[in-house]
């Protein structure tokens, strides 16, 4: 079969006409169960992952290692490699202390204890959308309501209860997103997230501990199941991981109700919003730039045989408007039979806290448009300034009034 040509300048920005939908470079390859090459900054060419089952085969299979010192291994940006060194090298472990500690945490992310988080996040939720009614109209939904509901739940469930170190916390988070932060600036801002979460490890050791932090982690410190190191680790990756996502999701799912009326209509009428969030989830996709993976062994993926040592660039948001795996992916339909999508991962690195972040988004979307029925869109939909820059696609800002 003939070699496609070569995706260049990746990742492509979306198209700001329609900002909710992945790069149609992306979508076209799906026509072909031959992978596509990409050409990155730095002139290799890893392989590109569209379709939904190459995604799922690709992120589920061990011989495609997450390891980014390994030849080979796609680096998305300059910077992507300082990024990832020290402590955020931490979820890409793969080593058997790694799994058991992967398997510490999951126990504290069952369905059944996090269904019992479900009151604080209503509390959280109902707390700032109080806060924002008693504001100024417009208001910005991402500052006003999406970013404090995602922060304070994370945070809640950590136990960093001081509002300075949250908005610090979720400064450095961003710093370290952006695709255009200098290499230095990146390694900077992750040496100061490192240094605040040894410290919260140390406070926390020297006292009876709060939130899953002193529950768990600093237990495992105190028993020696878990080194310092790891378990501070392991706590910035939660709070990396669990409040960025969940505020660009909140941000993104508003805007696309709001972009179909009919959908938000209907979402409103609904009585159970869980199949509704899925299909939110799988339509806006946050994840722009794609999970990277270097192939250990040679693998077949579709029709395309990847060597061992070639990279290849998972494009989860592509893969979830994939039209064999989903009938008429371009339609958002929150009726639609809820199914696997890949927004939150799949495989054994799959997002630690899903059922948790489920239970955030049927919150916050429920008791948004249940508090307040006459939200609206305060500028048209074409002016929302979507960001283009980071390696989650979210809006700089979104202006609602009632």
């Amino acid at each position: 079969m003939t070699e496609p040509e070569d995706i260049p300048g990746y990742p492509i920005p979306r198209d700001p006409r329609c900002p909710l939908d992945p790069p149609a470079a992306y979508l076209r390859p799906q026509r072909s169960a031959v992978l596509p090459r990409v050409r990155i900054w730095d002139g290799s060419r890893p392989r590109l992952v569209t379709r939904y089952d190459d995604a799922v085969q690709a992120l589920g299979d061990s011989r495609f290692s997450g390891n980014f010192r390994l030849p080979g291994f796609p680096h998305s940006s300059a910077s992507s490699a300082a990024k990832l060194e020290r402590v955020l090298a931490y979820p890409f472990r793969e080593d058997a202390v790694h799994q058991s500690q992967r398997a510490m945490l999951m126990r504290e992310f069952t369905p059944r204890k996090t269904e019992a988080m479900r009151p604080g996040v209503q509390r959280i939720v109902d707390d700032t959308i109080d806060a924002m009614l008693a504001g100024q109209r417009p208001a910005d939904l991402v500052s006003a309501f999406a970013l404090p509901v995602a922060i304070l739940v994370i945070c809640d469930l950590l136990g960093v209860d001081d509002e300075e170190d949250r908005q610090v916390l979720h400064g450095l988070c961003r710093t370290m997103g952006s695709r255009t932060t200098p290499p230095e600036e990146a390694s900077g801002a992750l040496r100061a997230l490192e240094g605040y979460f040894h410290q919260l490890v140390e406070s926390q050791l020297r006292g009876p501990g709060k939130g899953l932090v002193g529950r768990v982690v600093v237990e495992r410190v105190r028993s020696g199941e878990l080194s310092h190191e790891d378990a501070a680790a392991m706590t910035q990756m939660l709070f990396h991981a669990g409040h960025g996502p969940s505020a660009y999701m909140i941000a993104t799912g508003a805007a696309a109700l709001f972009a179909h009326p009919e959908q938000l209509a209907a979402f409103r009428a609904l009585d159970d919003t869980g199949p509704a969030v899925a299909e939110l989830l799988r339509y806006t996709t946050v994840a722009h730039n794609a999970m990277p993976r270097v192939a250990t062994e040679d693998i077949v993926i579709g029709t395309t045989l990847v060597r061992a040592g070639e990279g290849v660039m998972i494009q989860l948001d592509a893969a979830d408007r994939d039209p064999s795996a989903f009938p008429d992916p371009h339609r958002l339909d929150i009726r639609r039979p809820p199914s696997r999508n890949l927004a939150l991962g799949h495989g054994p690195h799959q997002c630690l806290g899903r059922a948790l972040a489920h239970i955030e988004l049927q919150v916050a979307f429920g008791t948004l448009f249940r508090r307040i029925p006459e939200l609206r869109l305060a500028v048209p939909l074409t002016e929302l300034p979507f960001k283009d820059n980071e390696n989650l696609v979210g809006l700089h800002n979104l202006p609602v009034t009632w």
